[in-house]
């Protein structure tokens, strides 16, 4: 998760577990799911929070089977947790586009309403989109493209749209940065992420796309072996139980809970939601990064 949601989360265990000593260490999706999958349960962590699900499916043998241990779901929404009890939905992330009205005006831009749009010749130079590679949020809009166009028509966009590429970041949150500094007009990038720069003050709008908003979700569980510790069971509940509210109302407002609350300012209420029927599937999403050669 980002730095101040860390914060935040360090915070409260702090305050919920005077007692304990719980260590948040922020790692990359990438490279979290490779170092589990190398050391397996002998890796360091006890709870695995936050991580892309394409990925945590990769992962699951390292995972412990939460229906062993008192783990509450009455909270979410019918149809948010699959089949698989070695991990539950932690947040569902949204994107758009997102622009930055003033360089729009400047350079005398239309606002972008559909991809296609985006393959507009007088926008060369002018969109920011993080790397699918390795971002989870560049993915979720190529898995869209797939799911909207089918394997060679999403290619063949890709191919189109790229030209008018700027930058492909590393990050989900590398759009935002660029948008915030004024060195490019469109950003295809987290809705929250937007939402916060609005609130301070920054000249951005988030635009939904005609074909619907792509969307991702991460996951989190408990380590095989660790799940018998009831420490390790406490923090989990409490993640559950008294943060992932929390989390959602101020900082990820992709709707997952029954009585989820919106208190993030800017936060576009019922974002359409695009085509995004395999974002989970990690085998697909192996093989369109395979045929993923921008950067």
């Amino acid at each position: 998760m980002e730095d101040y949601r860390n914060i935040e989360l360090e915070k409260q265990l702090k305050e919920k577990f005077p007692d304990l000593k719980v260590t948040v260490q922020q790692i990359a999706t990438g490279n979290s799911a490779a170092k589990i999958k190398a050391e397996g349960t002998n890796t360091e962590a006890d709870i695995v929070l936050g991580m892309e699900t394409a990925s945590i499916e990769q992962i699951c043998d390292s995972l412990a089977d939460l229906s062993t241990i008192d783990v509450s779901t009455d909270r979410y929404l019918p149809g948010v947790n699959g089949a698989d009890s070695r991990y539950l939905i932690w947040e569902k992330f949204e994107g758009a586009f997102i622009v930055n009205t003033d360089v729009l005006a400047e350079k005398g831009l239309p606002e972008p309403h559909s991809y296609e749009d985006l393959c507009n010749p007088i926008y060369k130079n002018q969109i920011i989109m993080p790397n699918p590679k390795t971002s989870s949020t560049g993915y979720m809009f190529l898995n869209q493209w797939y799911n909207d166009m089918g394997p060679q028509e999403a290619m063949s966009y890709v191919g189109r749209m790229q030209v008018n590429i700027r930058q492909f970041t590393q990050s989900g949150s590398g759009p935002i940065k660029v948008l915030n500094q004024g060195e490019a007009a469109i950003g295809l990038g987290m809705v929250f992420q937007a939402a916060e720069q609005i609130t301070k003050g920054a000249p951005l709008k988030i635009i939904a796309p005609a074909e619907g908003t792509p969307y991702n979700t991460t996951s989190f569980g408990i380590i095989k072996g660790r799940e018998t510790n009831p420490d390790v069971q406490a923090v989990f509940r409490f993640l559950n139980e008294e943060f992932s509210p929390y989390d959602k109302a101020y900082f990820s407002p992709g709707k997952i809970l029954k009585d989820q609350e919106l208190k993030l300012p800017n936060y576009p209420a019922d974002l359409p939601s695009g085509n995004m029927s395999t974002i989970a599937d990690s085998a697909l999403k192996m093989e369109l990064l395979d045929g993923w050669y921008y950067s």
